[in-house]
């Protein structure tokens, strides 16, 4: 108990580092023990178990001597089976990849045979590997012991032997084989369980000392067990009474966020904020028109028609021809799961705070979300979303939060998605009256362009293949808007149709997203039509970071102060109230390091001119001129990088800037 309790505040402080807080640096210690003190606990008592049940000369494994080097053999034997096993897997299943495309079938039964066959050659080398491994060992320990030292080959030092030289070697084949194919992964939360696991360790070693007393040990596990409690008590009381530092915990220190994960209802927590506390502000005699919010995933401006692309895509086209198009509108990321929480937060991308879970990230609960802010406001609000890995309870993302009626399409069918939405919108709208909609649908169909239609022999397949899904995406989106046929022209609702990232089909030697910031991945459709909504085209640039105090504002209701997000409305702009400027506006884009990210790109959009800082390099375009970004200005134009710069480093710097 004292290891476990020893191990567990040491992990607490290691993960608290540079957290700054006392009082939340021990609450989050606390909660980190409700799950680490168990573990730790049960791994502890298993682990000496087995050491004291561990009898090498039982089993004829240690000499007259103390000497075991048919322990020695066996123990090199296992583990270079164990990584050689390893190595046919890890191996195998990149070959597996390679060959099949990563189909999941032919996968699913060459690797059972990859591992059959290297298993069965490990085996039956295992017998002659043990006895050379022996033999060896023997040979070099008579050395060692013909000059009066004691044998190397104790039973308790192969064991520390053996774990010293597995560390060794999962870290060099780490470094030299498994980080140069996976790419950069986010390893920091692994910190705090290591240190706690070591800590413990050298408590158990250290404990047994005969040079400390028994009283001086029963003081020592006194404190330390007094420590661990009193940190327990300090969660428990943030639990019931400051939930503001719960979810604080939650949001900055992610072994303790996971304890309260597993251990409380954290959107119970987050539920006990009154929802008054998000209501915005009314504008004066301004109307709350209904306001239709669709979202489609992984879609480049530059194929759609409105912005000279090929795909049949009828129903954005005709609601580009009566609205306006914003021609330079530009997504926070290049990923799902940076986009979407910056669009419907209002924050740049690198200030939003989560946790990745799976393909998506799971928001901070401190944010307040659109839908939120207008469900207080008095909208009804509704979602239909593909699919449950973003939007589902069992993701847990948060992102849901505010929408008082969802539906989740899990199989990735747009359609049936669609068709739901819309049954839904016919049936309230024979119910009567009711209170202004906001309705959000977000598709994903372009995002699996490559999965619809198979591997594509070359480029201009890829963008056919590509193209399709847009047409089938304007399908759904059709079908959505047919439940407003029927409305006069002024309840028709604001429109709103855009995307969350592009897909670089082979630019720039890429060929999917989430791997640079160049126009094909984050220069985005936006098309918007409705009652008050000019007609035309804003050559202006905007972000889609500012598309949560926009929609506010087309609600009727005041944008949320500047010091709660970064996001700047742009509704005069698209009724009309404002002339836009071809050489204003201004778009930031970060990639942000996580779990399969690395991270370190950033980029700004103003006016005409775009600055990518690579992290290693600086490149600057004229979008307008060279839209397939080729011609690297800096050499050419070095007046224009001074301003730039500047301008990129302080959004930069707003990053460590907290948004609570």
């Amino acid at each position: 108990m004292v290891a476990a309790c020893a191990g567990t505040i040491v992990a607490g402080a290691v993960e608290d580092l540079g957290a700054g807080g006392i009082v939340g640096a021990i609450a989050s210690t606390g909660f980190l023990a409700l799950l680490a003190l168990p573990s730790l606990f049960a791994g502890s008592a298993l682990v000496r178990a087995l050491w004291i049940a561990w009898r090498p000369s039982e089993l004829a494994l240690v000499e007259p001597d103390g000497a075991a080097p048919r322990l020695a053999g066996w123990a090199a034997t296992v583990v270079i089976g164990g990584f050689a096993l390893a190595w046919a897997m890890f191996q195998g299943t990149w070959e597996l990849a390679s060959w099949t495309a990563f189909k999941p079938l032919p996968m699913s039964f060459a690797e059972p045979i990859v591992a059959v066959t290297a298993a069965f050659v490990i085996a039956i080398l295992s017998r002659p590997s043990a006895r050379a491994f022996g033999a060896i060992a023997r040979k070099l320990d008579t050395r060692w012991t013909r000059r009066g030292h004691a044998t190397l080959l104790s039973p308790a030092r192969i064991a520390l032997a053996t774990a010293l030289v597995t560390m060794a070697i999962v870290y060099a084949l780490w470094r030299l084989l498994v980080l140069p194919r996976v790419g950069t992964l986010d390893l920091t939360p692994l910190r705090a369980p290591a240190a706690g696991i070591a800590t413990a360790a050298l408590a158990h070693a250290a404990w047994p000392r005969p040079r400390v007393t028994e009283r001086a040990r029963r003081m020592v596990g006194a404190a330390i067990v007094a420590l661990a409690a009193a940190a327990i008590a300090a969660a428990l009381y943030a639990w019931r009474a400051e939930p503001s530092l719960t979810l604080s915990i939650w949001g900055e220190r992610p072994i303790a966020g996971l304890a309260i994960d597993r251990i409380f209802d954290l959107d119970a927590i987050r539920a006990g904020i009154p929802l008054a506390t998000f209501a915005p502000t009314p504008r004066a005699d301004a109307p709350h028109p209904d306001i239709i919010l669709v979202t489609i995933d992984t879609v480049r401006a530059d194929h759609t028609p409105p912005y000279g692309g090929h795909a049949e895509m009828p129903v954005l086209r005709g609601l580009a021809d009566r609205g306006e198009v914003f021609e330079w509108a530009f997504s926070p990321s290049n990923v799902t799961r940076r986009s979407i929480p910056s669009m419907i937060i209002g924050l740049a991308p690198d200030r939003v705070r989560g946790r990745v879970v799976g393909w998506a990230l799971r928001v901070d609960p401190r944010h307040v979300l659109l839908p939120e802010r207008l469900h207080a406001g008095g909208y009804e609000t509704a979602g239909f979303m593909c699919c449950g890995g973003i939007w589902g309870p069992e993701a847990r993302t948060g992102l849901a939060r505010g929408l008082e009626h969802l539906e989740i399409e899990p199989r990735e069918n747009g359609l049936l998605l669609a068709r739901m939405a819309r049954k839904w919108l016919e049936t309230r709208e024979a119910s009567g009256d009711h209170a202004p909609l906001f309705l959000w649908m977000h598709l994903l169909e372009p995002h699996n362009w490559q999965q619809t239609s198979g591997e594509p022999r070359n480029d201009d397949e890829r963008r056919r293949y590509y193209d399709r899904t847009l047409a089938a995406s304007d399908r759904m989106l059709g079908e959505l808007l047919q439940s407003f046929a029927n409305r006069p022209a002024d309840r028709q609702p604001i429109i709103i149709v855009t995307a969350d990232h592009g897909e670089a089909l082979g630019d720039h030697g890429q060929p999917f997203h989430s791997t640079d910031l160049y126009d094909s991945q984050i220069h985005v459709p936006l098309v918007i039509a409705g009652p008050g909504i000019a007609h035309g085209r804003i050559p202006e640039t905007v972000s889609l970071t500012d598309l949560t105090p926009t929609i506010l504002e087309f609600a009727g209701f005041e944008p949320p102060p500047d010091h709660d997000i970064d996001g700047q409305s742009f509704a005069a702009l698209a009724t009309g109230q404002r002339a836009p400027d071809p050489n204003g506006g201004v778009a930031y884009a970060a990639m942000i390091r996580d779990r399969s990210n690395p991270g370190g790109i950033t980029a700004i959009v103003q006016g005409r001119y775009k600055l990518v800082d690579n992290g290693s390099s600086i490149e600057l375009y004229d979008v307008r001129l060279d839209p397939d970004e080729r011609a690297n200005l800096v050499a050419i134009k070095p007046h224009l990088l001074s301003p730039l710069r500047v301008l990129l480093h302080e959004h930069e710097l707003r990053e460590d800037v907290s948004p609570f």
